[in-house]
Order: structure tokens, then sequence, then C-alpha cells
């Protein structure tokens, strides 16, 4: 008998008289690349009563329309779409195709037992480490979470935002899962549920990605969902066929990683030894020291920022588009990040620091990509009048907190020479959790900002440079 609705897996090219009964098991919002607090796009994922999955955009223009009519988990009667083709590296179904709302997009609220709930397509982890981090699709994992790390705070676009790493854990193998910001705290709270023994976790939409030479999985940022111990038929299924030493008895969850990276007052104040730039150009092994100093000035003539590649590399302009080393392939799509050079004195002798995107983010109090686009993509010779920072050593943490300050600067440099040993390892948890990325599903408001940056990919540096703010003690800062 011939259903009045069509089938989600039946979609493509070539009519919008499509009418599906559905539900929605995903829907969240994409913020406009340089207006955080505007809502761009509504995006969802739709299934229907035979397990196929399609994903669905709201574009701005329509917002007024269908924002209010759309909720997570319910089942609409939905006709007439736009049908174009998925594409993109945070895919959220294997579909070729995806629906556009239009004008005269029909939405109903309906009801149905025979729509799953919530729609996951478990990947085991011996499939995520076989897919790899050029994967293009996000992927379901329920898993055992049998480690956990200490959560940890790092700067990122000038917020402070949390962090935290799972050893997930099926028969076929492990891997890790990194979750940022608010995904971090929800867990902290589904797992202040768990009554006994490890708990079972479902990450639905998670990117895979490579971490410290192994491949791990991460949130995206609004897309993911998260379930601890959910009753739900894939999870019964996998308790039931689980089998980890231990897993039966274990009552607690097994710490994992370095301790957590120390706070402002610890690293500024006791953490380091304190110095003067005087002594430290003096110095001939590299290490890690505490200076007080003011900024005079941007250094003349030097680039401010750098076209980096998503893993937050450098990229080089090479045949009309970008290279990047690291990543060992040519890309189409940069974002800019800072990388400012100043002078700085602290009255015993002047040097230059380099700071790059996370601590310039919080002294300027505002995003590397919003001073490109006031300054139309010029680098060297141009500098915002909002910048203000470092070179030399290489700054690891920078902190402007008064109260930290006042007490470093009542604290005596000692006279005695200060201890060149540092241990070699200070710092690299530092820069893992730097190399993490928090992706977003929607990357065309990226691809059109950067797409005028990107046309003739050649940042050369001007011969005369524009000093901005030299001669001038505009803020002090204490430096890493």
């Amino acid at each position: 008998m011939n259903t009045p609705f069509d089938l989600v897996g039946s979609v493509s090219p070539g009519r919008d008289s499509w009418r599906f009964k559905v539900r929605v098991v995903r829907l969240w919002s994409v913020s406009a690349f340089l207006y955080l607090d505007q809502v761009n796009s509504i995006e969802m994922v739709l299934i229907d009563e035979k397990g196929a999955k399609i994903h669905a955009t709201i574009r701005r223009q329509l917002l007024y329309l269908f924002a209010s009519k759309v909720a997570e988990g319910n089942v609409y009667k939905m006709s007439y779409f736009s049908v174009m083709p998925e594409s993109g590296l945070y895919r959220t179904t294997t579909h070729p195709y995806k629906l556009m709302f239009e004008m005269k997009t029909k939405v109903q609220i309906s009801e149905s037992s025979k729509i799953d709930l919530y729609g996951l397509s478990p990947t085991s982890i011996d499939e995520i480490c076989g897919y790899g981090p050029d994967h293009d699709f996000l992927v379901d994992v329920v898993a055992l979470i049998t480690g956990v790390t200490e959560e940890r705070e790092y700067v990122r676009d000038g917020k402070v935002c949390k962090m935290i790493v799972l050893e997930l854990s099926d028969k076929s193998g492990k891997c890790g899962c990194t979750l940022f910001g608010a995904y971090a705290n929800q867990l902290k709270d589904l797992l202040a549920k768990n009554d006994v023994g490890l708990p079972t976790v479902v990450v639905q939409f998670a990117k895979i990605k490579m971490f410290a030479g192994k491949v791990s999985v991460q949130n995206v940022m609004n897309a993911t969902k998260i379930h601890v111990n959910p009753s739900i038929p894939e999870v019964v299924s996998f308790k039931q066929a689980m089998v980890v030493d231990g897993a039966e008895t274990s009552v607690s969850i097994a710490h994992i990683g370095h301790p957590i990276k120390p706070s402002f007052e610890e690293e500024f104040l006791s953490k380091y030894p304190k110095t003067s730039i005087g002594h430290l150009l003096e110095l001939a092994n590299d290490g890690i020291y505490i200076v007080s100093a003011v900024v005079v000035g941007l250094v003349d003539g030097q680039d401010w920022w750098y076209p980096a590649c998503k893993c937050h590399k450098s990229l080089t302009p090479d045949s009309g588009s970008f290279f990047c080393k690291k990543c060992d392939k040519h890309v189409f799509k940069m974002v800019p990040r800072f990388r400012v050079k100043l002078m700085v004195d602290d009255g015993t002798a002047e040097c230059v620091f380099v700071v790059f995107d996370g601590d310039m983010n919080i002294l300027v109090g505002k995003h590397c990509q919003e001073l490109v686009a006031g300054a139309k993509a010029q680098n060297a010779g141009f500098c915002p009048p909002e910048l203000e920072i470092v070179k030399g050593k290489r700054v690891k943490r920078i902190c402007s907190d008064v109260s930290i300050i006042e007490t470093f600067d009542a604290m005596s440099i000692p006279n005695e020479e200060v201890d060149e040993e540092v241990d070699e390892e200070v710092g690299e948890g530092v820069d893992e959790e730097v190399d993490m990325i928090v992706e977003c599903v929607e990357e065309t408001q990226l691809g059109g900002f950067v797409g005028g940056l990107i046309i003739s990919p050649k940042f050369s540096k001007a011969e005369h440079g524009v000093n901005v703010g030299a001669g001038t003690v505009e803020s002090e800062v204490i430096m890493v």
C-alpha cells in the first residue's frame, strides 16, 4: 500500500513537492561569524519511520517564519523543500543531500510511535580509529567511561573555557573523548547521578580528531548531544555485549592525564622564578621566567596576524591557495589569528615579545577576524589601535589581574642568579590544550568572510611601518 509520505532515503534534486513525516532528533542554532549574538541559521537532523536521516536548514531570512514552529524531539508533517547536495567536514548524516526550508514550506505538528526517539547510528571505537580524522561524517559513540582527566580551563577567543577528556572503552578498543565548555559541565552533572560501576555514555554527533598522535573524538559546538546511562535499546544491547576486565566490579572511574593547569596566582607568584628583562637577555639557556613590564609600543612594520589552518598552524600562500605543512595539503579557507610583536620595558632593558591568539583575545577583548575585517586584510605597515602586547622568549601566559600584579611587584627579585635549569616538560599540557579546536558545523559564514582575503594570498611586509602608541605607557602586564 502506498504511503502518503515520501521516504527520506529517496530524496534527490529535481522536485520540491516533498512530503515527509519525520521526527526532529537534533536541532541547534548557528551564530553569525562576526556577530556571535545573532543567529545565522537553524540546523536540524530529521529521521523517518524507516530510520533514514537527513540534514535540514532554516536560513537566516526565514527564521521569523519557522524558528518557533520546530522543536527538538517532536514529530511533524513537513512539505515543500528545495534539495541541495550535502558536503563539508562535519556532515551529520550519510545522506548525499540536505533539505532547505523555503517560503512555501509547510510544518504541522504530528505524532508517531514508529519513528525512533534518538536516531542513533552507533560506531565502534575500532571503526572510529579506522576512519581517522579525515572522516567527513559525525559519529555516534556508545561506550563505557573508563577514565577521566581533571577539569581544565583554557582561553579561547578571549573567554575562559572548560575542558575535560574521557577514556571511552567498548569491546573493540579504547579512545579519548574531549568535551568543551557547556558539554564538560553537562557531563559532570550527569555523572553525579551515576550510582555504581562504570557509566555508559552516548556521544551523538561527535567529530573524529587526531590528538597527541592518537585518534579521538570531541564535541561539535551546539550539535553534539550527550546521554549517560539512558534507557534506550542501543545502550541495553551494548551493556549486554560489553566485556571489559573489571567493568562489572569497578565502582569509580580511573583518573587519567597530567595535573591540571595551575592557577594564575600559582603560576605567576610561586611556580616560576621572577627575573628582569636585563637578566633575561643574559641567560644562555631557554626556560620559563616571570617579568613585570609595561608595553612601550608595537614593533614597526611587522605582521600582526597570520592566516591559519583549522589545525591552528600558519599557512603559506601557494598557487592561488594556501599550503599547510602540518596537514600536508592545500586549503582554500583560512582563519586570521593574532601574532603581535611589542616592545616591552621593565626599567632594566627593552626587548621584543611575541603574543599569540589566546592571550591577545583577552587583552584586546576582540577576535582577530574582527580587526582583520576592519583593516580590510592589511597586515604589515598597519596596526589597528586596539592592539597591545609581546617577543624574544616565547610567551606562555599573560596576566593583567591588578591584585596579582600588586602582589608580584611586592615580591623582591632574588639577588642570587636565577637557576637556569628548567623542567622541559613544563608547558606541554598548555600547548596541547591550545591545539584542541572547538568546531562549528556551519562553515558558510567563514567561507564568505575569508573569500575576499584569499583571492590573491600574498602577505608581503610593508617597507615602512606605522608606529602605534610608541613612547606611551598604556598598560602593565606580567608575563611567563
